[in-house]
């Protein structure tokens, strides 16, 4: 045999395997459907069957065939008996009983489903439907497997019960962790996700209003994203991630007690409410509070810091003072306006930090006066002692007329540091007595608020302001407005809360007011 004949047999071998392997996977592939369809003729003719041997006993029953003497020694008889009986108990027992498709994962029956192709049907659409949901593939670890079974046909379940199944499945997927600092705070489906977020974040953040000029808006601390597998149950949607961002978690700090330091001291300055402060500390009253003792904080802090500076521009009032002169031709305790007063107008420039929707800071940075104020001129008969209301010194002016709303002391468990006057909002605010701004800006539950020295370890606050017409180190006098009262920081209602502090301790101050 020649070389080119044993090439053409070894060719002919080769396409006769090939087409045989072909026909061989063919079948196999085929096999179920082909065995459900022999199945199936089973059925029909053992019902067929079942139905003739019922007749036959409903025959001999009612005596429309009565069978001769030799019949009942045939043993065709006991055939058609057990015939009858095997087509009978075949017959119930594929009325009870299915062919159907058992759905297994990592080794375990999850579910028992009609048909492969049902299953199949049901895991892709599941599969698909979930990707479309995240943005991203997802996988598992051991895929799903599928064996057909004769089984009770109670135990074969609905499609939906089989998702059902599905849901709980380990699924991942690929996703990034937003980390700030190095620590993960949220779990994305992509950093595309990831940058879409912080965009909308910055945007809810930044404040509404026309009169501010955004000079920068940054992000505080170190911000990544780390790529990670993560099961599907972890990654948060974007909306959500939102939610989360905007509301903040919980945070715990701790505090250790100064000399002169109350509870609604300690929680106004880390902005939270007394009672907060007393639901962390079992056993904690206003009696028991001491230096050196430590106290835990828990308040709502924000996930993400965004820090915006922005520029204000306003027109502020100038107040006018008022000058007083002795005129002896006056009665004693008698006055008289020489000259009314006239406001001015002052254009100003604040600086303004943020964090989130919080003011940290406002600064002044530029003041430029439109229109200089003129001052009231009073004149007043023959100087006369004013006498004290309480038994203090009396020496300090009441900063605004209106109704006393809360008195200095203990309201329930808490302690009031100062006295609460309730008055219009935009009221103005005078200085108590003259002397020397310490402070003019926002002060956590005090809102916006004005501290003065008046020399001699007398200091005066004025909180929950509306507007600040004074700054820092500037000289004030006695009923120069300062500011106008307001609801900032932690109040119900437009008031001003007023406080007189004698080296560094709170004092009533009913007894300094005349």
């Amino acid at each position: 045999m020649d070389t080119k004949e044993k090439e053409k047999k070894v060719l002919l071998s080769s396409r006769q395997l090939t087409d045989y392997r072909e026909f061989v996977s063919e079948s196999i592939h085929n096999l179920g459907p082909w065995w459900i369809e022999r199945i199936n003729w089973i059925k029909n003719d053992l019902g067929k069957g079942r139905d003739a041997f019922c007749r036959l006993l409903d025959n001999i029953r009612t005596g429309g065939w009565k069978p001769d003497r030799n019949f009942w020694k045939s043993p065709y008889l006991i055939t058609a008996i057990i015939t009858g009986m095997v087509l009978v108990g075949s017959s119930l027992y594929l009325q009870k009983n299915q062919l159907a498709c058992a759905a297994y994962y990592n080794g375990q029956r999850i579910a028992v489903v009609a048909s492969q192709q049902e299953a199949e049907k049901v895991l892709a659409g599941f599969e698909q439907g979930l990707e479309q949901t995240i943005g991203q593939d997802v996988f598992l670890h051991e895929p799903v497997q599928f064996k057909m079974c004769m089984v009770p046909r109670s135990e074969v379940k609905s499609a939906d019960y089989y998702e059902t199944i599905l849901k709980k499945l380990p699924w991942t997927a690929g996703g990034v962790e937003l980390c700030v600092d190095d620590q993960p705070i949220l779990v994305l489906a992509s950093q595309e996700v990831g940058d879409e977020l912080l965009k909308c974040y910055q945007n809810a953040i930044i404040p509404d209003e026309s009169k501010e000029t955004i000079e920068s808006v940054r992000f505080e601390g170190n911000i990544t994203f780390r790529n990670k597998q993560v099961a599907v149950e972890e990654i948060v949607p974007l909306e959500k991630a939102l939610q989360m961002l905007m509301g903040g978690g919980l945070k715990e700090n701790t505090y250790i007690v100064q000399e002169g330091d109350t509870l609604w001291d300690i929680a106004a300055k880390h902005n939270i409410q007394v009672d907060e402060l007393l639901q962390a500390n079992a056993q904690l009253t206003a009696e028991n509070l001491k230096p050196g003792q430590e106290l835990k904080l828990a308040s709502v802090e924000p996930l993400l810091k965004v820090v915006i500076t922005s520029n204000l521009i306003t027109n502020e009032v100038l107040p006018y003072e008022t000058k007083t002169k002795y005129d002896y031709n006056l009665d004693s305790g008698k006055t008289k306006v020489v000259q009314d007063g006239k406001n001015g107008e002052a254009r100003v420039v604040y600086r303004i930090v943020r964090e989130n929707n919080r003011v940290v800071k406002k600064q002044e940075i530029e003041r430029t006066v439109v229109k200089k104020p003129e001052a009231k001129v009073v004149a007043k008969g023959p100087r006369t002692m004013l006498a004290s209301r309480g038994s203090g010194s009396g020496t300090l002016r009441w900063p605004v007329g209106g109704v006393i709303t809360s008195r200095y002391g203990y309201r329930g468990s808490e302690f009031h540091t100062g006295l609460d006057i309730g008055a219009n909002h935009g009221t103005g605010v005078g200085a108590a007595a003259g002397g020397r701004v310490t402070s003019a800006g926002w002060q956590g539950g005090y809102g916006y608020m004005v501290t003065i020295d008046h020399g001699g370890g007398l200091v005066t606050r004025y909180a929950h302001l509306s507007q600040i017409n004074v700054s820092c180190g500037q000289s004030v006098s006695s009923g120069q407005i300062i500011g106008r009262v307001g609801t900032t920081g932690r109040a119900t209602g437009p008031h001003l809360h007023f406080e007189v502090l004698v080296n560094g301790s709170h004092r009533n101050p009913l007894n300094y007011l005349r």
